[in-house]
């Protein structure tokens, strides 16, 4: 079958959520059927077909909750209800897949589903709480220990959402991937006590990964040349007060990152880690972090577009 898997990637600050928010907003409109697996275990419950009373008519659990027209009992029942199913049995969460173990998804159910990495689910939640802000614990960066949580929720996210839904024929938008091994593997000089290329390329959630890859990735970069000075500015222009995690105070670092996203360091890993795990290689389409983030979207949109026309033909 023939589907989109599209990743929107970039360095930190480079507007990723705006973008997948501009995309939903144009798959909507375009009369797709979209639904948002995106945040925590009671988010991706909400799409289960034991809660289809509610979540028939909207995109999330967190459309349904900021909708002014829906009774708060109704609300109240959503959240409880969602709770209570993972509660029983253990914690026993949804997937898209019909087992004994799971409240059953269907693919089926929408046109596009949406994804994001790290998760908010498993070791994904780890990377978000711990793995950031490891220096809030007394502790420092631990770059191995991050991509070994990285890779482990790489695994669980394809099996119970991502293969089914590519199986089933439809399209993935998702916040990074794999991809993000630019933020993880060693650099002598920015990154020394990273993980090996090898190592990486290695491990069995990113054999799952190469194997199943994105049909395409969008990245949004500075210029190879970007500067210390530079990251700072765009970093002290889009914090919007928001708690800095270790990696973004890490500025040479995000210098490194962004240089492996704005060149062929990208493309060489796809093309090394499909080769040994047999995946096909994405289209990789980049984008300027200077843009405003009214044409970042504008650009992405059009690409997208693009790309599911030629789909549909």
């Amino acid at each position: 079958m023939t589907f989109l898997d599209l990743v929107v990637s970039g360095c930190d600050f480079s507007g990723t959520s705006t973008q997948v928010g501009g995309i939903i907003d144009y798959l909507k409109s375009s009369g797709k059927r979209v639904r948002d697996l995106r945040g925590t275990e009671e988010d991706a419950m909400f799409h289960a077909e034991i809660m289809n009373q509610y979540n028939h008519s909207h995109t999330s659990l967190d459309e349904l909750m900021h909708d002014r027209n829906i009774h708060p009992m109704m609300l109240s029942n959503a959240i409880n209800d969602a709770g209570r199913i993972l509660r029983m049995n253990r914690l026993k969460v949804s997937s898209m897949v019909q087992n004994d173990i799971t409240e059953y998804i269907d693919p089926n159910s929408a046109d596009v589903w949406i994804m994001e990495e790290p998760t908010n689910r498993g070791a994904g939640q780890t990377v978000r709480r711990f793995e950031l802000y490891r220096s809030k614990f007394g502790d420092k960066i631990n770059p191995i220990s991050a991509a070994l949580a990285h890779q482990a929720y790489r695994s669980e996210e394809f099996f119970r959402f991502r293969g089914p839904i590519r199986k089933a024929g439809r399209n993935v938008i998702r916040s990074r991937s794999e991809e993000s091994a630019c933020y993880q593997i060693r650099d002598e000089e920015h990154l020394p006590n990273g993980i090996s290329r090898e190592q990486y390329l290695s491990l069995p959630g990113h054999q799952v990964a190469f194997a199943n890859p994105p049909t395409n990735i969008f990245v949004v970069m500075g210029p190879t040349d970007w500067k210390i000075t530079d990251y700072i500015h765009l970093r002290a222009q889009r914090t919007d007060g928001r708690i800095l995690d270790d990696h973004e105070k890490a500025v040479g670092y995000q210098v490194m990152v962004n240089k492996r996203y704005a060149t062929n360091w990208l493309e060489d890993l796809y093309e090394e880690g499909c080769k040994m795990h047999g995946g096909k290689v994405p289209q990789i389409k980049r984008f300027d972090i200077y843009d405003s983030k009214e044409e970042t979207v504008r650009k992405m949109v059009s690409e997208l577009k693009s790309l599911l026309d030629s789909l549909e033909k």
